[in-house]
């Protein structure tokens, strides 16, 4: 290649540049192959935060923890820099598209993935506004029953947010369809949840699924009151996840989940989970499982 046609590559290169969105999910992985980010979304993993140049979007970890949540964040016109992710789920991709200056606007909307986001999806039903409800159901619904990609490494997720971006804008929006198959998925799915619960008693609900949310079940239909935990087994997501009815006023889910994983497990006080990233077989996953229960069983015990 000559001079003249070198530059000429690398001037179309720069030039044909678009913003990027990777996803890492260990904090390893964060620290060693992403380097000066522009900008990061919830890049946080336990207790341990990456921050961006530029932008650092999050509200769980240190300094932080007083921030709205990023997708309560303003459209940003301007930013064409690359952007670092620890996971995907509604706040993240709020965040992103606000970076983007894609994020639909609906004030009431994103308040309300807000609210869930710090308190855990179980409290969906205290949002006031039940549209609110209703369209956030819809995009759990299209969630659960799209075949999503598995993340291994650091992955480009730029078009699965972007495509995210367009289906909740089709929410935002009322589409007749994704509204009628919120409605359906949340009553065919209160009936399959219970279906996945392995068992349960005064303190503690346990559950192992692969495609239905469990974690905001408390109520027992067998004992006709509320559990005042649930603990999930995922087997497609290969996490352990930890939640209180009450929020975590009387005990936290994060701080729970630290003391069986460490400092790496995720989370808040309402709903937590084991550290972002593992690959264990499920017999092993299933004895943490045990022993997530046990220990959340305990601890209630003695409140």
């Amino acid at each position: 290649m000559s001079k003249l046609e070198c530059a000429f590559f690398i001037f179309i290169t720069i030039e044909d540049k678009k913003m990027k969105i990777f996803l890492a999910n260990t904090y390893e992985l964060a620290k060693n192959y992403i380097s000066n980010i522009e900008a990061t979304v919830e890049a946080e993993y336990g207790d341990k935060i990456i921050t961006g140049t530029k932008f650092t979007l999050a509200h769980h970890v240190g300094e932080y923890k007083s921030c709205p949540a990023p997708c309560e964040s303003d459209n940003i016109e301007d930013f064409d820099g690359d952007i670092l992710i620890s996971h995907i789920d509604l706040d993240t991709i709020g965040g992103c598209l606000a970076l983007c200056g894609k994020k639909p606007e609906d004030k009431i909307f994103w308040e309300g993935v807000g609210y869930i986001d710090v308190n855990g999806p179980h409290h969906i039903h205290e949002l006031a506004d039940a549209d609110a409800q209703k369209k956030i159901t819809a995009y759990w619904a299209y969630n659960s029953t799209h075949e999503k990609e598995k993340h291994i490494g650091v992955c480009d997720v730029t078009e699965e947010i972007f495509k995210s971006g367009e289906i909740i804008k089709k929410i935002i929006d009322n589409d007749e369809e994704m509204m009628y198959n919120g409605s359906e998925w949340k009553k065919n799915t209160e009936m399959r949840v219970e279906n996945n619960l392995l068992r349960e008693n005064g303190h503690v609900r346990c559950f192992e699924t692969e495609d239905v949310f469990c974690s905001s079940s408390y109520y027992s239909p067998a004992l006709k009151k509320i559990i005042p935990a649930i603990v999930v087994l995922n087997k497609k997501m290969n996490c352990v996840t930890i939640s209180f009815a009450d929020g975590g006023k009387k005990y936290s889910a994060a701080d729970t989940a630290k003391e069986l994983w460490g400092d790496l497990a995720g989370g808040h006080s309402g709903i937590a989970g084991s550290p972002r990233g593992w690959d264990l077989p499920y017999d092993e996953l299933k004895a943490e499982f045990e022993k997530a229960a046990d220990h959340v069983e305990k601890i209630l015990q003695k409140i």
